[in-house]
C-alpha cells in the first residue's frame, strides 16, 4: 500500500511488476495487468515524477527508462513524506486553538447566558449546532436515544457522515432507535450504513425522549420532550450524567438487536456471493492477484470490486475493510 507516497493502486501494480520484470516494455506490462497502453504509460509518468524511474542514454523504447532501486527511491519518498507530515503537524498544532475558539463561538449562538454546569439553547438552529458540536467532540464513546427518524432533517437527526468519521477514529457508538420495521427505506439504509461501519444499534417500540451523551462528561436533551426542536439543554453535572447514563443502560438492556432482515439479500445494499468471497479472501490474507485468480476474474475487476466495497463500508484501507466486514458478519 504505497498510496501515501503518491502511488495509486494502478501505479503500484506497474511498479511491482517492473521490479520482477525490469526488461518488460509497455505492451508486455499492459498485457500482464489486463489493462491498456495509455494506463501503463500514465503509471510510468507518475513513477518518473516521483523519481522512481529514470531515463537512460539508450534511445530504444524498451530501455528508455529504468527503475531506481527501491531502497534509494522509496527511501527518498518516505523521507520527503515524513518532512511534509511534520510541517503539516506543526500547522495543525498552531491552528487547533483557533479552531476550538471558533467552534465554541459557533456552538454558543442561541445560548442563554447562564453560569454553572447547565446551559440552555433555544431555536432549531441552535439545537442543531449543539448536536454537531457535542458529537464532534466525542473521543471515546457516544450514546444516543433517537426516537425520530435517523435521517429526517430535524436538529436531532443523527448526522451519518459525522458518525462514520467518529467510527473511523475509533469512537464507540451505541444508538437506540425505534423499531426499523416502521421506518422508511432511507432510514433503514442509514441504519445499515452505520451498523456496517461498526456502530452498535438496537431498537425499541418506543423511546421517552432524545438524548446524546458524549464520553460520560456532557449530555444534551430537549427542553420540552413534546417539542424537541424548540430548544435543548446541555448538562455537565456529574449527578445528572450518572442518572442519564443509567437510563440509557436500562433501555439498552431491554432493547432488541438490529434485525437480521435489515441485511438480507433483498435489500439494496446486500452483497453478492462473489463480493462475500472476495472479503473472505482478503481476511485470509490473499494478495490481489491470488484473490482474482480464485474468483476467476481479472486483476482490474478484482481491484474495482475492492474499491466499491471500500466505498460502501466507508473504509480507507484493506485492514479497515476487513475489520468492518468481520463486524458485519460477512467473513
Amino acid at each position: 500500500m504505497l498510496r501515501v507516497l503518491g502511488l495509486d493502486l494502478g501505479t503500484e501494480a506497474v511498479y511491482r511488476l517492473m521490479l520482477e520484470h525490469p526488461s518488460w516494455g509497455v505492451d508486455r506490462l499492459a498485457e500482464a495487468l489486463d489493462t491498456d497502453r495509455p494506463t501503463v504509460a500514465r503509471a510510468l509518468d507518475t513513477l518518473a515524477d516521483l523519481a522512481l524511474l529514470r531515463s537512460t542514454e539508450t534511445g530504444d523504447a524498451s530501455g528508455a527508462r529504468r527503475l531506481v532501486p527501491p531502497r534509494a527511491g522509496l527511501g527518498a519518498l518516505l523521507e520527503r513524506r515524513q518532512n511534509e507530515l511534520a510541517r503539516t503537524q506543526l500547522e495543525i498544532d498552531a491552528s487547533r486553538a483557533a479552531v476550538a475558539d471558533l467552534l465554541s463561538d459557533y456552538a454558543a449562538l442561541g445560548r442563554d447566558p447562564r453560569d454553572g454546569v447547565v446551559e440552555r439553547f433555544r431555536g432549531a438552529e441552535a439545537v442543531q449546532r449543539l448536536q454537531i458540536d457535542l458529537t464532534g467532540r466525542a473521543r471515546g464513546e457516544l450514546l444516543a436515544l433517537a426516537p425520530t427518524t435517523v435521517s429526517g432533517g430535524g436538529p436531532w437527526e443523527i448526522d451519518v457522515p459525522l458518525h462514520l468519521d467518529l467510527l473511523a477514529r475509533g469512537v464507540r457508538i451505541r444508538v437506540l432507535h425505534l423499531d426499523s420495521t416502521a421506518g422508511t427505506p432511507e432510514r433503514r439504509r442509514a441504519v445499515r450504513r452505520l451498523a456496517r461501519a461498526g456502530a452498535e444499534i438496537r431498537t425499541l417500540p418506543s423511546l421517552p425522549l432524545h438524548l446524546r451523551i458524549a464520553d460520560g462528561t456532557s449530555a444534551t436533551l430537549p427542553l420540552d420532550p413534546d417539542d424537541p426542536d424548540r430548544g435543548a439543554v446541555l448538562l455537565r453535572e456529574p449527578g445528572a450524567l450518572t442518572g442519564l447514563r443509567a437510563l440509557f443502560t436500562h433501555l439498552w438492556d431491554e432493547a432488541a438487536p438490529l434485525p437480521d432482515a435489515d441485511f438480507e439479500a433483498g435489500e439494496p445494499d446486500a452483497y453478492s456471493p462473489q463480493e462475500r468471497a472476495l472479503l473472505r479472501f482478503l481476511a485470509e490474507g490473499l494478495t490481489d492477484e491470488a484473490a482474482a485468480r480464485r474468483l476467476g476474474i481479472s486483476l482490474r475487476s478484482e481491484r474495482r470490486m475492492i474499491s466499491g466495497l471500500s466505498e460502501r463500508f466507508g473504509a480507507h484501507s484493506r485492514f479497515q475493510l476487513g475489520l468492518q466486514a468481520a463486524r458485519s458478519g460477512l467473513v
